[in-house]
């Protein structure tokens, strides 16, 4: 009878976190204009459906999906984010974008989240109108203190409203998601350092709230961040300490929260690519691996040539053929023999946490993906042959499993340049390197487009 109940209860807990989903939205004065709803995930904002409004003024979506955060955009970059607590929803727009009112049905905390959004874009625009009339009283060596007195006067309320927002998000999510909206306000005429001036865009944006994570809020206010001028200064002066600096602050935000460090570096690495922002890239690249891998001894020379050597181990690149050392499939004896689509090469270790928690989540990604040509070959570092086996045997580790005892100094690390467990590698059957994902989404999002 217990197990009858825990089964049904396990459906309906199934069936709630994927439903079918409905949204309507009245919106008279766009008829014919194209609309996408969108959501976000692990790896930035995706683009669910689109449709346009039809002669009447109503927008119409329906999809398979969950309760949480989504966003309405039109085809000029106007955006309405909401978050839909029931599968069926629906509000209205009511006038053109440039003075847009939304309604929500009554109680719902969506009309209060909208209110602190115009309240922060009114902001926004009357600390940048002081800021003009500022700049133009000095050019005319007019009187600007009356302008200055006026700024500080906004810049107070702005603040107030954000620190009343701060004291409320433990039990508002509308105020939690409002808050992602408070960017900092431009100084009328100082310049701030990069380290001071991250400190104060993300004093109250908290990385480590659930609610956001994954969230189009949470992109957009990435987003917003690296358009500023400090930012895209410091990328363009390309100097390295800084910029390396300024990636540590960064992850140090987000540190207790692994999803959110995962999407940080996925948006990263999507928008500032390796041919365009090289030193920026790496930055990204070694911060996270140092945060997210068993870091192993970098200062010796020999370590420092397998950094060098990796930078040219690029997609295309051939993959180096080595012996699996005491492969637990006796038919196999080296990596080449492997016959597959699609495999992906993960180094590891027992002792690392980051490297069991990433073989755990690869696991249903392989029962999903083993049948349409991906093969897992996991190759561990350890010394100990009798714990490793143990362990394989312990975890169900089902895929092509070996240990080079040898470690780091081994034949198989040496040609794949391992400095740090866990690494992977996704390798084409004829032994070119597809991908070298330092995240396991980046893994997941790569093996979608590859094998489905």
């Amino acid at each position: 009878m217990k197990l009858l109940l825990f089964i049904s209860l396990f459906i309906s807990l199934s069936a709630y976190s994927q439903q079918e989903m409905r949204l309507s939205v009245e919106a008279k004065d766009h008829l014919s204009e194209q609309f996408f709803l969108q959501m976000g995930n692990e790896m930035g904002i995706i683009t669910l459906d689109s449709t346009r409004v039809k002669s009447n003024g109503s927008l119409f979506f329906e999809w398979e999906g969950e309760s949480g955060m989504y966003r309405l955009t039109d085809t000029n970059g106007h955006v309405v984010d909401f978050r839909m607590e029931k599968p069926d929803m629906s509000f209205e727009i009511r006038g053109d974008f440039s003075e847009t009112e939304l309604i929500f049905d009554s109680g719902s905390k969506n009309n209060q989240l909208q209110y602190y959004i115009s309240e922060f874009d009114f902001y926004k625009k009357e600390t940048n109108r002081i800021a003009q009339s500022f700049k133009e009283a000095e050019s005319n060596n007019s009187d600007s203190k009356e302008i200055s007195k006026t700024y500080k006067e906004t810049q107070k309320e702005f603040d107030l409203l954000v620190k009343d927002l701060w004291s409320k998000r433990s039990d508002d999510w509308s105020s939690q998601l409002a808050l992602s909206y408070a960017d900092i306000l431009p100084d009328l005429n100082q310049k701030l350092k990069t380290r001071i001036f991250i400190d104060k865009y993300f004093e109250y944006f908290d990385f480590t709230d659930s609610l956001l994570v994954t969230s189009p809020c949470f992109y957009s206010k990435l987003n917003r961040f690296f358009n500023t001028n400090e930012i895209q200064s410091l990328l363009k002066r390309n100097e390295i300490k800084e910029i390396e600096l300024m990636v540590q602050h960064l992850f140090w935000l987000c540190e207790v929260n692994k999803t959110a460090q995962e999407c940080l570096v996925n948006y990263l690495l999507q928008t500032y690519t390796k041919e365009t922002f090289s030193n920026f890239y790496a930055s990204v690249v070694k911060t996270y691996k140092l945060a997210n891998s068993c870091e192993y001894v970098m200062a010796s020379k020999h370590m420092r040539s397998r950094v060098a050597n990796d930078k040219n181990f690029t997609i295309g690149s051939k993959a180096p053929d080595f012996v699996l050392p005491n492969c637990m499939d006796v038919n196999l004896e080296s990596f080449s023999k492997v016959n597959s689509d699609m495999t992906l090469l993960v180094a590891w270790s027992a002792h690392c946490e980051e490297s069991v928690d990433l073989l755990n989540r690869i696991q249903d990604l392989y029962l999903d993906y083993q049948n349409k040509g991906l093969e897992v070959v996991a190759i561990c570092i350890d010394n100990n042959l009798g714990a490793w086996e143990r362990f394989v045997n312990d975890n169900a580790y089902n895929w092509i499993n070996a240990c080079d005892k040898l470690g780091l100094k081994s034949e198989f690390a040496n040609v794949y340049n391992i400095i740090s467990t866990p690494s992977m590698f996704v390798i084409s059957p004829d032994l070119k390197l597809i991908a070298k994902p330092i995240t396991f989404f980046q893994l997941k999002n790569e093996i979608k487009e590859n094998l489905d």
